[in-house]
């Protein structure tokens, strides 16, 4: 019986998933096709793009919270119970934000370049 629930539950997360992130790529080629967005009905196209990807975005979170919830064995799996953030937290915080802020500014640099 749970194997059964399982691989329904997989079916179905696998599918909606598939579909979603198909859509969320072809949204990301059509936002990217547009050029720039000061013609006409562009600005309106770009939003309804945005705003579906946004949707979609949202479709999935629901989706892995949904699955979450209805998985046989998902109940079984307690969160790590909460603590204080300490120093070494603190330095592990600071150093994944310096190496995030450097990528972005390396990917702005180098998208300035080869515009």
């Amino acid at each position: 019986m749970y194997r059964e629930l399982r691989r329904k539950v997989m079916d179905y997360y696998i599918a909606t998933a598939g579909i979603s992130l198909a859509g969320i790529a072809l949204l990301v080629v059509y936002v990217l096709t547009l050029g720039p967005i000061v013609g006409p009905g562009a600005e309106e196209s770009f939003g309804l793009a945005s705003a579906l990807l946004f949707l979609l975005s949202a479709l999935m979170v629901h989706l892995v919270d949904r699955a979450y919830r209805e998985w046989p064995e998902g109940r079984r799996v307690h969160p790590a119970p909460s603590r204080l953030l300490g120093d070494g937290d603190i330095v592990r915080l600071v150093k994944v934000a310096v190496i995030i802020g450097a990528a972005l500014f390396l990917a702005y640099l180098f998208g300035g370049i080869l515009a």
